[in-house]
């Protein structure tokens, strides 16, 4: 925990301080901005209140002193909830405007981690609770040095895997061999492990079963892949240790060597989405406007609303990448949720526009990163629907 930092974003903000709480590992930010190391069995409510001057104070169970023993500051055990609500009120006295991982409104849902009830509890000693979200994504999501290279190296995994995946596709099909959705995933799997990555299963999706954003194939129930099929692959993964981050990206391939035109048209908006959004991001950085999600989010949802497919774009532009694939930090967002945090240097993010029909599916998904003195696109660019050319 950097503590002359975090004071210093509280006193420009003009907050009193940062509290932070947690129980059985509802709010993960706040252990994380607190230092708390994994691999503690925490189960009781705790506080811990960084003043905007002074040092921090922690508020924890008499039953898990040493988990917080090595935390810069004072340590408070409390015995029973009296005893929490009476050192509650006096370690929030003196400080009336105190921020909290809660949203307005519920207005950012990553944000929102802390309950009703104890911002109600909070209330009641007499603070105002404010939303943490711009510290959050100063202290939680911003990426070191260390999580950048960490990533660069994901994206080249995942780009090795699409080829691969491409290839074990295009044998299968030419050698008559049916091979479905759910066993080509499996292989993706199967390519992770052996390079000792961090994943979750990816979406293996044909036709009609793209034109769901979150398919997830099934034993048993899910398609076979074959000749002429509109295959969708959405794949994320990243290295093992706590300085590392995902990499996320999505791809388009076609079973056989001439993509339809029905194919390409909607391509053509999706990728354009894509490469709009890509296009104002690296500008606002360049020229040092303020960039904020939802207006990256406006901004390719506009280009799909002029090729009449807006109706057909059901989700957000993108979502902040950190050691969750979907991070905290700010999201490229006014569809689902009106994410007005501006996006802030060393922090990483998706943009992948889709357009969803009812008989097939396409998104294109890339990552960028921005600097304090520019923004890179990350991960690599897909130009067109890569044929899938059957062997």
């Amino acid at each position: 925990m950097n503590l002359l930092e975090i004071q210093k974003a509280l006193a420009a903000s003009e907050m009193d301080a940062w509290l932070l709480f947690d129980f059985h590992g509802m709010n993960p930010i706040a252990a994380r901005v607190a230092g708390l190391s994994g691999g503690h069995m925490i189960t009781r409510r705790w506080f811990g209140l960084i003043p905007s001057s002074g040092e921090p104070v922690w508020l924890h169970s008499a039953i898990e002193a040493h988990v917080f023993s090595e935390l810069p500051g004072r340590k408070v055990a409390y015995v029973g909830w009296r005893q929490l609500e009476e050192y509650l009120r006096g370690l929030i006295q003196g400080h009336r405007r105190v921020a909290m991982e809660y949203s307005p409104g519920g207005a950012i849902p990553y944000v929102s981690r802390v309950d009703g009830g104890t911002l109600e509890m909070v209330r009641t000693c007499g603070a105002e609770v404010v939303s943490s979200a711009d510290l959050v994504q100063f202290f939680e999501a911003r990426w070191s040095p260390e999580a950048l290279a960490s990533h660069r190296r994901s994206a080249r995994h995942l780009d090795e895997i699409v080829q691969s995946t491409f290839h074990e596709i295009a044998q299968a099909v030419g050698s008559g061999r049916s091979r479905t959705e759910h066993e080509i995933q499996q292989f993706m799997l199967e390519l992770f492990r052996k390079r000792d990555l961090m994943a979750e299963p990816p979406i293996v999706a044909v036709n009609a079963n793209a034109g769901n954003p979150h398919y997830e194939p099934v034993e048993g129930r899910s398609a076979s892949i074959k000749n002429g099929d509109l295959v969708l692959l959405d794949l994320w993964c990243r290295e093992k240790g706590d300085s590392a981050v995902f990499a996320d990206i999505t791809w388009m391939g076609f079973v056989g060597k001439t993509v339809p035109t029905r194919y390409d048209d909607v391509w053509q908006a999706v990728a354009g989405a894509r490469d709009v959004a890509i296009a104002y991001v690296l500008d606002a950085v360049k020229d040092g406007k303020i960039l904020r999600g939802c207006d990256v989010d406006d901004v390719a949802r506009a280009f799909i609303r002029d090729r009449g497919y807006e109706r057909f774009f059901i989700h957000r532009t993108g979502h902040n990448v950190g050691r969750e694939v979907h991070g905290n930090g700010a999201h490229l967002d006014n569809l689902e949720t009106r994410d007005e945090r501006r996006l802030i240097p060393a922090t990483g993010f998706t943009i992948e526009p889709g357009v969803y029909l009812p008989e097939y599916g396409i998104r294109s998904e890339v990552n960028l990163f921005i600097a304090e003195r520019g923004a890179e696109v990350t991960t690599s660019v897909q130009d067109r629907i890569t044929p899938i050319l059957v062997q």
